[in-house]
């Protein structure tokens, strides 16, 4: 039987070489595939090359690794991903968090808007597996959040996520985002990243286009669709004075601070990713037009 140091070499080339996977880290991922087969931690692996894992840990990394090879997402074999320093649950069927998304959260703990409010009524719309609503809840303990999504599989993660990390002050309810069950004007923060990729967009992975949930992914009008329904329904939840906060594709800035202008706010403003790309914008309601 082979020992760690024996396993780790072949099953990085297999993953350098197996373009589905599109990996860029085969030393990482083959060590934590390998951990979790063993049940172990990755530190295990490292530490203990001589270990020789039985006939039942080898059939699982096996398995593993053969799907990982496939292009199956990390995240999913491993069941969780991390974002804003917390374990967020996933499982096929469910958006993956990604890191630039964690701008939105900054944005957010960092508005003027926001600053010295004791309590902050916020809600995040098609929430996923919570990491946006959640994070800002438990970042904000005093805040009160309500977390929409209309997807069965991605809202039983969302309160598997809000369980697990202690979030219970924050609501995950099922309705679409276009139809949020919440009272008009009464809200001061609406977050979202929402479905913002057209269909034909050459540039998107094919792990991602494979794997990842098509509903959460891509959106009509050139990826317009929902990023224009998430601004109507925060127009109506919004108080005058009200912050939303959107995730939206690296070439959408201007069409969406054009939007957004349309929709009645101001102080509208794009930010950038650590790639230098655009990726979040953002906006303050004046309120309804009379």
């Amino acid at each position: 039987m082979p020992s760690i140091a024996e396993l780790l070499p072949s099953a990085m080339h297999s993953l350098q070489t197996a373009e589905a996977a599109e990996c860029t880290s085969p030393r990482l991922e083959a060590e934590l595939l390998l951990a979790l087969a063993l049940k172990r931690d990755r530190l295990f692996v490292r530490m203990y090359p001589e270990h020789v894992p039985d006939d039942g840990e080898l059939s699982i990394f096996t398995a593993l690794l053969a799907r990982r090879c496939q292009g199956e997402p990390m995240a999913y074999l491993l069941g969780e991903k991390e974002f804003y320093g917390r374990p967020f649950r996933v499982r096929k069927g469910v958006l993956i968090p990604r890191p630039e998304t964690e701008l939105i959260v900054d944005t957010v703990l960092e508005s003027a808007e926001l600053a010295g409010k004791k309590t902050v009524r916020f809600c995040d719309l098609g929430a996923g597996t919570g990491c946006i609503g959640l994070t800002l809840q438990l970042e904000c303990p005093h805040w009160q959040g309500v977390l929409v999504e209309r997807a069965p599989v991605p809202l039983a993660v969302c309160a598997e996520n809000r369980k697990a990390l202690g979030a219970e002050r924050a609501l995950v309810l099922q309705a679409d985002l276009a139809l949020a069950p919440l009272g008009d004007a009464s809200l001061d923060l609406v977050v979202s990243n929402p479905p913002y990729i057209d269909e034909a967009d050459p540039e998107v992975q094919a792990g991602v286009r494979a794997h990842e949930p098509h509903e959460a992914l891509f959106a009509a009008r050139h990826g317009l669709a929902d990023l224009a329904s998430c601004m109507a329904t925060a127009a109506r939840l919004l108080v005058p004075g009200g912050l939303l906060v959107l995730e939206h594709g690296a070439q959408q800035g201007e069409i969406v601070r054009t939007m957004l202008a349309q929709q009645n706010f101001f102080k509208i403003l794009t930010k950038k990713d650590l790639a230098g790309l655009d990726r979040v914008s953002l906006g303050v309601y004046k309120g309804r037009r009379t």
